[in-house]
């Protein structure tokens, strides 16, 4: 009687997983939607544990027999799903990471969103009361700023352009790995970085010149700050994955959401790379605000219409 309430019990996921072989065996593994692909390998996983159970209190059933071939059918289904998910390089630039943008989004403006607060934030602390930077800049910085001192010394392109990369990547991956303290940290370090950045223009706006500030900030900025709203959203996709696993256990969605989580880890790297190198040879030009200027107006131009490709090829694929 146990072993008819145990086929009968997963017998209905048993029938999901083989309709799902049959129809990567007709049509393959490309016919299915991501949510299908995650439901196969939900399936999977679970008759893959429903089988290591018959073969422990059923060893002489024939569902034993039954859920062996069934697993065993689908291991090469599961290799062709992690060579697509890898992917080659070329590829991941060209399609797979605008099209991972545009399918987090929604995290990706909520990063913005934490950041662009803390930025409003002490912007507004700071143009009320100067006094309130010191709480989120050096005072020696603020002090250089009011007294109209530049950053003196000559500039070491590749150190500097070595050094930025690093420190940016650093703060990128931090947010990504803070998720897992169910988001909190990857709220904080947005939020304290907008504030970062909003009491700096603050401070500028009153004692400094705002031209030649956002004509620093702009030209490797878009890039860079793109990066790290991307590299939260990543961080708040894991913490999705912990608060809310829906029909996976939290460990199991943890594990699903660091992988997807991780698909946009790459992107946000090359991303520093460019803004670094920006950061460490172009900015300290000394040409005109207004060229920089222009040259951020074109990243951003170009960053738009790297990101509308994933849109493009959608609505090219309905015509």
């Amino acid at each position: 009687m146990k072993e008819d309430q145990f086929i009968n019990t997963h017998l209905s996921t048993w029938k999901e997983l083989e309709q799902f072989t049959t129809i990567i065996n007709n049509k393959g593994i490309k016919s299915l939607s991501s949510k299908e692909v995650q439901r196969f390998l939900y399936a999977f996983r679970q008759s893959s544990h429903h089988l290591a159970y018959a073969r422990t209190h059923y060893s002489k059933s024939n569902v034993v027999e039954y859920l062996n071939s069934l697993i065993s059918k689908c291991h090469s289904h599961i290799y062709t799903v992690k060579k697509i998910s890898s992917g080659d390089f070329t590829k991941y630039i060209r399609y797979d990471f605008p099209k991972f943008i545009k399918e987090y989004r929604w995290f990706v403006i909520g990063a913005f969103g934490f950041f662009i607060i803390g930025f409003l934030v002490s912007l507004l602390m700071v143009l009320h009361n100067v006094d309130n930077s010191n709480i989120f800049l050096p005072s020696n910085l603020v002090e250089n700023i009011k007294e109209g001192k530049s950053g003196g010394g000559q500039w070491n392109y590749p150190l500097m352009s070595s050094y930025i990369m690093t420190n940016n990547i650093a703060v990128s991956l931090k947010v990504f790995v803070l998720g897992v303290t169910l988001g909190l940290g990857t709220i904080y370090v947005l939020f304290f970085n907008g504030a970062m950045l909003g009491s700096l223009t603050a401070v500028t706006y009153l004692y400094g010149n705002p031209t030649n500030y956002w004509s620093l900030i702009l030209p490797h900025g878009i890039i860079e700050l793109t990066a790290i709203f991307i590299s939260g959203a990543a961080g708040l996709i894991i913490a999705k994955s912990i608060l809310i696993p829906g029909e996976y256990s939290r460990k199991s969605s943890l594990i699903n959401g660091a992988k997807k989580a991780s698909s946009l880890i790459l992107g946000v790297i090359l991303m520093l790379i460019i803004a670094g190198i920006i950061e460490g040879f172009f900015t300290p030009l000394k040409i005109s605000a207004a060229i920089k200027l222009s040259f951020a107006t074109i990243t951003a131009v170009i960053l738009m219409l790297y990101f509308s490709t994933a849109y493009l090829k959608t609505n090219t694929k309905k015509v």
